[in-house]
């Protein structure tokens, strides 16, 4: 057996950029063969194991999510086609996947993970017709347009912010997956702006300031082949429109 170490210098960097701002929380991870479900160490083709990480105090947001691997204990003569990235990640944890493809086997890995979150910011300076702000924290019902009431927190940042700058008019963006037919995501999209839309009306916002759209699975941000791509692309956001 042969391993392979990667140490990835930006870790430090993030480490201590966020440190001192926001929420934070850090953790090592290793796993290996001896874990139920194992099964990266054997066989060929797509293979994925996915475990879970909770953090030791929940977030009051939802995290971001920074993870390395540092170590790789490969089966000798391996081909080494792998990747781990960090899926379903929430207030109180998150699951990390691991896949491998084709004939690379692999006996264990391991690596850092950085988790930091921070309170939505509108700057002043963001305040200008085209800036586009994602919300990180806009939950939904599955496969639905309800908003679930972890949502309230940064919609209520948005209904302050505008209150503040009444001249101001945006317009709500919703974001789907590729998963579902084109017609279903579009639909869903529209909705749940829809509903972003109107629970800002219900905390004072004039209707008139607030153009529902969606888009749908038409503007990935991030592949769709993964878990953890799909996650990111579905979202909502704003753009400003009028200042």
């Amino acid at each position: 057996m042969k391993s392979k170490a990667f140490i990835l210098g930006f870790l430090l960097i993030v480490l201590f950029s966020v440190s001192n701002y926001g929420q934070f929380a850090a953790g090592t991870y290793y796993v290996d063969s001896s874990m139920p479900g194992y099964n990266l160490h054997r066989g060929s083709g797509d293979r994925t194991f996915d475990f879970e990480i909770y953090f030791n105090k929940p977030f009051d947001e939802k995290p971001t999510v920074y993870l390395t691997v540092m170590l790789v204990d490969e089966v000798e003569n391996s081909k080494m086609r792998y990747s781990v990235l960090p899926k379903s990640i929430s207030r109180d944890g998150m699951t990390i996947q691991a896949k491998v493809w084709s004939q690379t086997r692999i006996n264990a890995f391991g690596g850092q993970w950085i988790a930091y979150a921070k309170p939505l910011v509108i700057e002043e300076e963001e305040i200008v017709v085209g800036t586009t702000i994602q919300l990180n924290n806009i939950y939904f019902e599955f496969a639905k347009s309800n908003l679930l009431p972890d949502s309230y927190r940064e919609l209520n940042i948005v209904a302050d912010f505008l209150k503040k700058n009444p001249t101001v008019v945006i317009e709500l963006a919703g974001h789907t997956d590729h998963v579902g037919s084109d017609s279903y995501n579009q639909k869903l999209s529209e909705q749940r702006a829809n509903s972003v839309k109107t629970y800002l009306i219900s905390q004072g916002i004039s209707a008139t300031r607030l153009v529902a759209v969606g888009y749908g699975e038409s503007r990935p941000i991030a592949t769709n082949a993964t878990d953890w791509g799909r996650e990111q692309n579905r979202r909502v956001e704003f753009t400003i429109l009028a200042k």
